[in-house]
């Protein structure tokens, strides 16, 4: 999800820790695919719009209690819940005059600095809520957070674009199931449900709930939801491998996502150093795809496409004109980019077919890649 925003912003971000640290690079992004983030200009690749400057910070809050905003981590004074990192566009204003929002840092009429200024981004937290796993519908609006609390018992929670959730009037409009066994009937290339249970909202609205048969950790299931009346199911594959426990979702976060560093650039890397970089971020995607914390797939899907684009560009200055090679590397590039925005985003919607598709594909090229970046093509 994009240069997926967050992988960005973990990335290129972290700057505002006190106040004399330097202002983070400015990014550019997609106004109207906000999930779309990338380190230098062009165009949106879903909707091909000319991308916006933009600067990305992180800050620390409140998983519950988004009013919480700290430049360090902490608890929530509200909840006592341990912060979470979120990231947000840093602009700066004047003290009276909000109508103030420009992306560098100036001085007031007065002869003030300019303060700081944090705005949530659409798509910008998919922390966790409540210990379970985060998806995004494919309406690119709505979220939701499955948990299993204890065998027999499937909660899902229902998030607008910034993460806040729905009100119960709104909440009311969902209709859903929770599929526990199904068969697909490849002559049709259709699934038949064999065991599934309605989703009923809960007296407070908080959440909607499914009872279901006992089945334990690692346990399969698949949600399908729609959001408004006479719209086509949304599927989500859930996999959990141990039971939900809500509480502070940071540490479930950071266990579901690998960690990444910044990519060196192109002309500080060996050929070698990328390719064994690429073969490690595609072993990463493999694990998530077998295991089921879809929501991280941005971060090796993405990391890969930079380290496959660096490769292109050092083979591109190793060998001057005319390169069967050269061309079928890029060929072969492409494919990759291709392949790990389809990750992002069929990660963010928790669609298992899809994402296996998609893998294929970014696998293959990987693989391919190797084979011509070592002279066996």
């Amino acid at each position: 999800m994009n240069t997926r925003a967050v992988a960005v912003i973990f990335v290129l971000a972290w700057s505002m820790a006190v106040s004399t640290a330097p202002l983070p690079a400015i990014s550019w992004t997609c106004p109207m695919h906000p999930d779309i983030v990338e380190d230098k200009k062009g165009a949106c690749p879903v909707c091909k719009m000319e991308l916006v400057p933009v600067r990305l910070a992180v800050i620390w809050t409140c998983p519950v209690h988004g009013v919480i905003e700290q430049e360090a981590p902490g608890k929530c004074r509200i909840c006592g819940r341990d912060l979470v990192q979120s990231p947000r566009a840093l602009t700066f204003t004047c003290a009276g005059h909000p109508e103030i929002n420009q992306i560098d840092q100036g001085r007031c009429a007065d002869g003030q600095p300019m303060t700081a200024k944090y705005t949530p981004r659409p798509h910008g937290d998919h922390n966790p809520k409540h210990g379970g796993l985060f998806f995004m519908a494919p309406d690119n609006w709505h979220h939701i957070e499955g948990t299993y609390p204890a065998a027999g018992r499937f909660r899902v929670y229902v998030y607008d674009d910034y993460t806040r959730p729905l009100s119960s009037t709104a909440a009311r409009k969902i209709r859903g199931r929770v599929v526990t066994k199904e068969v697909f009937d490849a002559s049709r290339n259709t699934s038949r449900e064999l065991a599934s249970a309605p989703l009923v909202l809960a007296r407070s609205g908080a959440y909607f709930e499914a009872r279901i048969e006992s089945l334990h950790p690692p346990a399969q299931m698949t949600a399908k939801i729609s959001f408004t009346a006479g719209d086509k199911d949304s599927r989500f594959d859930f996999t959990f491998p141990a039971y939900s426990k809500d509480v502070s979702p940071s540490a479930a976060a950071l266990a579901a996502a690998p960690t990444t560093d910044r990519l060196p650039k192109a002309d500080s890397m060996t050929l070698a150093a990328l390719l064994a970089d690429l073969r490690a971020r595609d072993k990463e995607a493999a694990a998530l795809v077998a295991n089921g914390p879809f929501g991280g797939l941005y971060v090796p899907a993405l990391r890969a496409k930079d380290v496959a684009l660096a490769i292109q560009a050092l083979l591109a200055r190793q060998e001057t004109g005319p390169s069967a090679r050269r061309n079928a590397l890029e060929t072969h590039v492409k494919q990759l980019v291709v392949a790990a925005y389809q990750l992002d985003n069929f990660g963010d919607l928790g669609n298992a077919e899809k994402i296996r598709e998609a893998y294929l594909s970014f696998s293959t090229a990987v693989t391919a890649i190797g084979s011509l970046v070592e002279g066996r093509q």
